[in-house]
């Protein structure tokens, strides 16, 4: 399969348009043309209520799956495992659908998503995927994207199978840096010596930092929100670390919640990791940063300068195991099944360090649940 360099970086619903017409192409079925605004959002009904979307006029199928990472997770399942042994209910029926050949017209297409859509038992507040496909005589309205760009993407360049994961790389494939990348600029020089600093020239300092650390990786530059400096610390590490989620086609995590803020609150008071939240959370990563100056500063530490050389205590050494810890704990694969939720917090004078004592003291939880999670202390969608 031959898929685009930038899949990976694609809005999940065009990651399903791109993946389902190469099945199709492969096979010498024509493709969908256009996946269509008006078709995505037929797509969105089903999405957000977990179930098929509305049929429209004219030959079309409809899928719908929950539960997937990506678009070729979702592909997977219909096209490869989708015959007895499967959950499915009707042997290739999903299969079927995508390479169905349909009558003369124009193939168009609609996908999206629901982040915590998912209503069904085990899969309960994961992912929900719908989409629709099909032939249409009449006008196609606005398009959003097309197979020829997408075609045109991959003569630019096509994404690399693994033969294997690599030693050094999250669980979600991210390979790590080669070494530790101090800060260009060297915000701490710009940023305030000691205690909290998100003025305007401290902020600027470190998003430069992080889109040179980003451009080493061929990622994308970061952009905050514009009332970035005005969020609680606990919510600029939350938004921040979302960002170097999603810029990566990762999901985020849906929202802080009181629970796993008490938990952070913990690491943050005691200058450590926070403690193992519960048997409620299938997974959890813990993270916790001295002498930060802001949310944004923690989580570079984490994310780029977490090697060898860094201020990262669990890495005193090459190949010591907790080298970037902190980085591989944050694009972690937390699996599809639950809620992806989060907890921070900040002690202002917490760090028990030596050299650092009595300055910043910021700590993470990072988790996913099948359970109900409550009311959420800030949202990922605010």
């Amino acid at each position: 399969m031959r898929l685009p360099a930038d899949f990976g970086r694609l809005p999940l619903a065009e990651q399903v348009f791109v993946v389902v017409d190469t099945e199709r192409v492969d096979r010498g079925l024509a493709p969908f043309t256009a996946e269509t605004s008006s078709l995505d959002a037929d797509a969105q009904q089903g999405a957000n209520h977990a179930r098929l979307p509305p049929d429209p006029a004219g030959a079309y199928n409809s899928e719908w799956i929950g539960g997937v990472a990506n678009g070729l997770d979702a592909d997977y399942s219909w096209v490869y495992e989708d015959g007895p042994g499967s959950s499915g209910c009707g042997c290739w029926a999903d299969r079927q659908l995508v390479l169905d050949r349909f009558p003369p017209g124009i193939l168009v297409m609609g996908a999206a998503s629901a982040a915590t859509g998912d209503t069904y038992p085990g899969d309960r507040g994961g992912p929900s995927l719908a989409a629709l496909w099909g032939s249409t005589t009449g006008p196609v309205g606005s398009v959003v994207y097309t197979w020829s760009a997408a075609v045109a993407a991959r003569a630019g360049g096509v994404l690399v199978p693994l033969s294997g994961r690599p030693p050094n790389t999250s669980a979600t494939g991210f390979p790590d840096p080669s070494r530790s990348i101090p800060p260009d600029p060297d915000f701490t020089q710009i940023c305030a010596p000691s205690g909290l600093d998100s003025s305007p020239p401290c902020l600027k300092a470190i998003v430069e930092a992080i889109d040179h650390a980003r451009a080493l990786e061929g990622v994308e530059p970061i952009t905050l929100p514009a009332g970035y400096a005005g969020l609680r610390v606990p919510q600029q590490v939350f938004v921040a670390v979302n960002l170097e989620r999603v810029t990566r086609g990762l999901p985020p995590f849906v929202g802080l919640t009181a629970a796993l803020d008490a938990n952070a609150q913990r690491g943050a008071d005691s200058s450590n990791d926070p403690p193992d939240p519960g048997a409620a959370y299938a997974v959890s990563d813990a993270e916790w940063a001295g002498g930060s100056a802001n949310g944004l500063d923690a989580v570079y530490g984490w994310v780029y300068d977490d090697g060898p050389g860094s201020g990262n205590l669990d890495c005193p050494n090459a190949g010591a195991s907790g080298c970037w810890g902190h980085r591989e704990e944050i694009l972690d694969d937390f699996g599809t099944v639950g809620t992806l939720v989060m907890g921070a917090a900040l002690n202002p004078t917490g760090d028990r360090t030596s050299g650092d004592r009595g300055g910043t003291s910021i700590a993470a939880t990072l988790a996913i649940t099948d359970e109900p999670v409550g009311p959420l202390v800030y949202r990922w969608a605010s």
